[in-house]
Parts: C-alpha cells; sequence; structure tokens
C-alpha cells in the first residue's frame, strides 16, 4: 500500500520520523517482512533499547504496526510496514484528485 502525504501537518510528521538514518534503515528491513526487535537489533548492530525507541517513534508517526506473538520467554514484538511506497506532495489534496495537473 502507498501512502501519499500533502497535509502539511502530515508532511512534517513523517519528514521528522524519516530524518533518522537508523529509521530508515528500519523501514527498509520490514518492508518485505515483519522482524523482531531481537533481528533488528542484530541485523543494525544496535542495543534492543535504541531499535525499540526508534520503532516506537515510527509507531506514532503511523508508519508501522507491531503485533505480539508468543515467544520463548513471553511476548515477542514483531513489527512490520504499513506502506511499501512513502510520496510526499507539495500539491494540495484538491491538486491530486483532479485530472491532468
Amino acid at each position: 500500500m502507498d501512502l501519499i502525504v500533502s497535509d502539511v501537518e502530515d508532511i512534517i510528521k513523517i519528514s521528522e520520523a524519516l530524518s533518522s538514518m537508523t529509521r530508515v534503515n528500519i523501514l527498509k528491513l520490514i518492508a518485505n517482512e515483519e522482524k523482531s526487535i531481537t533481528e533488528l537489533s542484530e541485523e543494525l548492530h544496535m542495543t534492543k533499547g535504541n531499535v525499540s525507541s526508534q520503532v516506537a517513534l515510527l509507531v506514532s508517526s503511523g508508519l508501522v504496526e507491531v503485533r505480539y506473538t508468543e515467544g520463548n520467554k513471553g511476548l515477542k514484538k514483531l513489527i512490520r510496514s504499513k506502506y511499501s511506497k512513502i510520496v510526499i506532495s507539495l500539491l494540495s489534496d484538491d491538486s491530486l484528485q483532479e485530472p491532468g495537473k
């Protein structure tokens, strides 16, 4: 699914979420398959706490979804991307809907 953002407040929110190399790398890693915090921390060579904080920012921006499943030691958090493509448009919503623009 694609996300097209044209509202100024939404552009700022999404831009802030994408302003970190770590968060962009997380989005790239989960673009095709969901991953756990442990898997992401291993692939990014970062602590689970740091990855979890970055994921929380992505969740609050609406770019990722989290689900919980049974793990070896309790619940395991799985993260997946909500969108395969993010488009930031500087045109108004009305301009996006008008044919020929």
